[in-house]
This record gives C-alpha cells, sequence and structure tokens, in this order.
C-alpha cells in the first residue's frame, strides 16, 4: 500500500511516517517548500513531496501511485483567520487534488476538541455530542470542526471511504507537558482536576492506531476516538512528569469542580463589568475550562472491537521512551512540530482541548507541514 501523509514532519507525522514504513507500506511525505528534512533521517525509504496547502501550487502530482491519503495538517498557530484558513481551506485545497485523482479513500485526523464537553455524559464514545457551534470555544476547535466537517462532505459527494480519528492528548519526547495537567512555574504546578483520568494517547500508540486504521477494511467509513486505556490520573501524570525531568517542585491540587466555579464567577464579574464585550483568559471561559479539563471515562473499545488494536506500548514503557530519550537529548527528530491531534495537545496553557486532542503541542507547523 502507498500512503500520502501531510503534516509529515510534524511530532505525529514523523512517528506515522515511520509506522507506516515498518509495516512495509510505502511512504509519499508531504512537506512544506521550507521544511528541513535531512534532520529527520528518512533517508531513501520515504519518497518527499514538498506542497503548501496553503498556497496556489499543483497538489494533484502528490496523488500519483497513491492507496491512501492520512491527513495529519491542521494549523496550531497564528490567529482565529490563519488557523482557519491554513486547516480548513488548505484541506480543501488537498481535497480538489484528490477529486482529480485514482485515490478513494482518506483518513483524517480529527480531535477530541470537536466533542461538546457541557452535553457529553459520564463516558466519551463516537456518537457523543458535538459542538455544533464552537465559536466560543478557541479558533483550533472550530477549524478541526470545519476540516472535519469539510472532509466528510467531500466523501459523501464523491463517495470516497472516509475514516475518521479523534486521538485525545497526544504526548511522547518533547510534549510532554500538556494543557490539560493545569499550570506550571516557578517550581510550582498547579493541577486542575487531579484525580480526572487524562484521555492519552502516547504518539507512538497514536501512529500505530492510524496505520492499522488504513489497513484494516473493517474500519471502512468508521469514526474512532484513540486513546491508550492507560487510566492514568492527572495527579500521577505530573508527578511522572516532575520526576522525568528532573526538574521537581510542589504540586498543588486544584479540585474540577472548584475551578468550574471560579471560572463562572469570573465570567459573571466580566459581563458585570464589561457588558459582552469583556474577554478573558480561557482558563476563565466556562465552555474552554470544561473542553481542557473534564474527563469524561474515555476508551479506545470501538477500535479494539472492529479490528482488535491495543496501544503496543504500555504506560511505563511510554514513559520511558519520551524521558530517556530526552535526557539523551533525542527530541523525536526535531522540536515538536503540528497538530494533530487534539486533543491535542499543547504548551499553550491558554489553549483548549485541541491543544489533538485531541491535540496536537509545540513544535508547531502549520498546514502543509
Amino acid at each position: 500500500m502507498k500512503v500520502l501523509i501531510t503534516g509529515a514532519s510534524g511530532f505525529l507525522g514523523r512517528h506515522t511516517v515511520a509506522a507506516f514504513l515498518a509495516a512495509g507500506h510505502e511512504v509519499r511525505a508531504m512537506v512544506r517548500p521550507a521544511s528541513k528534512v535531512e534532520r529527520l533521517g528518512w533517508g531513501d525509504e520515504v519518497e518527499v513531496f514538498r506542497g503548501d496547502l496553503r498556497g496556489s501550487g499543483d497538489l494533484e502530482d502528490a496523488f500519483e501511485g497513491v492507496d491512501v491519503l492520512v491527513h495529519l495538517a491542521a494549523c496550531v498557530v497564528g490567529d482565529d483567520e490563519t488557523r482557519f484558513g491554513s486547516t480548513v481551506v488548505g484541506t480543501e485545497r488537498l481535497l480538489d487534488a484528490m477529486v482529480k485523482s485514482d485515490v478513494k479513500r482518506v483518513v483524517l485526523a480529527s480531535s477530541y476538541s470537536l466533542y461538546d464537553y457541557e452535553k457529553v455524559g459520564w463516558t466519551m464514545r463516537e456518537d457523543s455530542p458535538l459542538a455544533e457551534m464552537p465559536y466560543d470555544r478557541d479558533s483550533y476547535a472550530v477549524a478541526k470542526v470545519w476540516q472535519e466537517r469539510v472532509t466528510r462532505q467531500y466523501g459523501e459527494k464523491h463517495g470516497w471511504d472516509v475514516r475518521v480519528l479523534r486521538p485525545g492528548f497526544i504526548w511522547g519526547v518533547g510534549n510532554a507537558w500538556l494543557a490539560c495537567c493545569g499550570m506550571q512555574g516557578g517550581g510550582k504546578y498547579v493541577v486542575v482536576n487531579p484525580c480526572g483520568k487524562i484521555p492519552l494517547t502516547h504518539v507512538e500508540n497514536c501512529a500505530d492506531a492510524f496505520v492499522r486504521v488504513s489497513e484494516n477494511d473493517r474500519a471502512a467509513g468508521e469514526t474512532f476516538n484513540v486513546v491508550d486505556n492507560h487510566g492514568v490520573r492527572n495527579w500521577r501524570y505530573v508527578g511522572d512528569y516532575r520526576k522525568g525531568t528532573g526538574e521537581g517542585g510542589m504540586r498543588i491540587p486544584v479540585p474540577y469542580v472548584v475551578g468550574l466555579l471560579m471560572s463562572m464567577g469570573a465570567k459573571l464579574v466580566s459581563r458585570i463589568v464589561f457588558g459582552k464585550g469583556g474577554k478573558l483568559p480561557s482558563l476563565f471561559v466556562p465552555c474552554r475550562y470544561r473542553a481542557r479539563f473534564r474527563t469524561p471515562w474515555s476508551s479506545h473499545k470501538k477500535l479494539k472491537a472492529m479490528i482488535g488494536w491495543e496501544p503496543p506500548l504500555s504506560y511505563g514503557e511510554c514513559l520511558k521512551r519520551t524521558y530517556k530519550a530526552e535526557e539523551s537529548g533525542d527530541d523525536g527528530g526535531g522540536a515538536v512540530e503540528q497538530e494533530g491531534g487534539d486533543g491535542g495537545v499543547g504548551k499553550k496553557l491558554d489553549e483548549g482541548r485541541g491543544q489533538d486532542a485531541g491535540g496536537a503541542v509545540k513544535e508547531l507547523e502549520a498546514v502543509g507541514s
């Protein structure tokens, strides 16, 4: 099978390229024209296609001889217009080129940021309510919602096999501190919702899921949440982060409900003082607070039931690979770039769930990375 991977030099992208190669597939990696791929060590194993999803260049050649598109690229930096334009308009340009090819299968990296955390119950499933009008959330969530909608629309119109993966918080070498953890600074770690079980997926496990979903005919037309099911609580994760990085410091727990009440109170005060025009940090916007810190039970139950997928690495092995690599100075191929995934992932503390879950994060690279 020959695979075209967008966002290939990003955090999730680099590991996904490696996972497809390890599985014996051919890989064509789409990167931006200025990307320095030499540091990635691909050599002759990977065919590099340079193109910018935001530009006007021809993308049709990228699909020649390809069996499946694995679309990981998304913009996680910049202002609202940049994020939307790069992620959504860039996806439209890519899919317009795919229409002119023989490729009929696309595997999309979506995000946990699509879910409506105010309506989701105790369990997060693939059929949980989505954010229909996510404009009170951050621009990353808005862009990811529209990216998935656009991809599904193209799929329905052209009869494609569209497979969607929604990763939780993607972590790994160079991206161990996550937005869902809370805040850090001055040797202190404010751990919000310390008892919450984070929907984690290690980047290598996540990459493996993309390979297995791309390969398996039973995954045709399906949507999957991607989490490792290790049941790691936030308090433990931050403790492992302190130990792994050697940074030490005190952990300060903030119960989820306490933080939510503070967020709601700040919003009320802002409305009274400034009216609807008042702006608050994401931490004090209730819908963003929920998306970042609420932790309904998540699992990869559907992935396991339909294609037999289990994360190949245990939590202990993930810790070893993440922190021992950092000690040796290996950042996994460069600082973290991407998306991805959303649920992202992310060091930007004012971002919501998309920082891949659901989002990815980072050595951030925009669409076409």
